[in-house]
């Protein structure tokens, strides 16, 4: 048993010995009265560069602190900080750096499933924060919210803009119920994207607290304007800008998710194949029925069956489809009390033989 308790002591000394020489960016942070430029941390490492000792890199962006005034995220009249910086380094070298500043502090630890560590970012994660921090100048607009004050939310992409390509979360402030869009800094530092607007980003990742995931791809709006414009799309009148509009919104909201369950990817291939039905997309939806045909085949849920059928149908008019749909879902018209969801597929089923003249 010693000899076990032994091994076991030495592997933990020699991962932490590991650990402690793994060059990251480590977070850093000075106190609240600290002001201006990490001067000291340049002139150090001119030093070294002169002498050719061990170097190291380091990121001090300034910011200004964002606070809450009437339900809006406002800019305070404050002279700038400096109370973090990024040091590319291991533990060993940033303890070295400590005996020479020592106001220069890790945050706490934090635990997780390869034990503890000092927080650190990611290269990844580094080289989204200099994207933001070089679109505000090297000025963060830097917003730490208290415990409670945020809820995580969906991840999305920006698409236009001065932030084009940095990935952000929408995060909701319970009361207000505005929206903002954040990069989140590995829980514990929030910079808004203060000038993206509706329309410069795209959904990569919804948040899959509780039912929340559910009801945004079961949007009845969506669904419904989606199938009415598709209906449109079969007349000779044709679709209408608002149709188009609608279906560039959800392209852009939703093109880009992966989904893990049949029914969430049942709702999204719909979803996506109306729009891009309504669009005019020939390659696109020729892509897409073959997708959807192969993942047909592996959905147990009857709804969500049906829900790929009509919608199958309704957007190629194809006779297969339409045997396929009515023999799952024409029974529904029997049941005495039909849910509000089996409603809607019968009347979009029904809509599509009219238009289809398949009455």
């Amino acid at each position: 048993m010693n000899e076990v308790n032994a091994g076991t002591v030495d592997a933990g000394m020699l991962e932490g010995v590991r650990n402690g020489h793994q060059v990251r960016w480590y977070v850093l942070s000075l106190p609240s009265c600290h002001r201006g430029p990490a001067q000291g941390l340049q002139t150090e490492l001119n030093r070294r560069i002169r002498e050719g000792g061990t170097l190291f890199d380091y990121f001090a962006p300034s910011y200004v602190e964002v606070k809450e005034s009437g339900g809006k995220l406002v800019n305070t009249e404050r002279p700038l900080l400096y109370n973090y910086v990024f040091v590319h380094a291991s533990e060993v070298e940033v303890f070295r750096l400590k005996r020479q500043f020592p106001l220069y502090n890790f945050l706490p630890r934090v635990r997780d499933r390869e034990g503890s560590h000092y927080p650190y970012l990611s290269d990844a994660a580094m080289a989204n924060l200099k994207w933001v921090a070089r679109s505000y100048s090297d000025v963060l607009p830097l917003y730490v919210p208290q415990a409670g004050q945020l809820r995580k939310g969906d991840r999305v992409r920006i698409t236009e803009g001065r932030f084009q390509g940095v990935e952000a979360e929408v995060v909701i402030q319970p009361g207000a119920g505005r929206k903002e869009i954040v990069v989140c800094v590995d829980q514990w530092m929030w910079v808004p994207l203060l000038h993206v607007q509706p329309g410069q980003y795209e959904v990569i990742a919804l948040n899959t607290t509780g039912k929340h995931v559910y009801t945004r791809l079961d949007n009845d709006r969506l669904f419904t304007g989606l199938h009415d414009a598709v209906c449109r799309y079969h007349t000779p009148a044709g679709v209408t800008d608002a149709d188009r509009a609608l279906a560039d919104d959800v392209l852009r909201q939703y093109a880009e998710l992966q989904m893990d369950t049949d029914i969430l990817r049942s709702k999204l291939y719909c979803l996506l194949l109306c729009a891009r039905t309504v669009l005019g997309q020939r390659d696109e939806c020729r892509q897409l029925l073959a997708a959807v045909s192969a993942f047909l085949p592996l959905v147990k849920a009857e709804q969500s069956q049906a829900l790929l059928l009509v919608t199958l149908y309704g957007c190629t008019d194809s006779s297969i489809y339409y045997d396929r749909a009515h023999a799952l879902i024409d029974s529904w018209r029997r049941e005495p009390q039909l849910k509000k969801s089996k409603q809607r597929l019968l009347r979009f089923l029904d809509d599509y033989d009219r238009v289809l003249g398949h009455v």
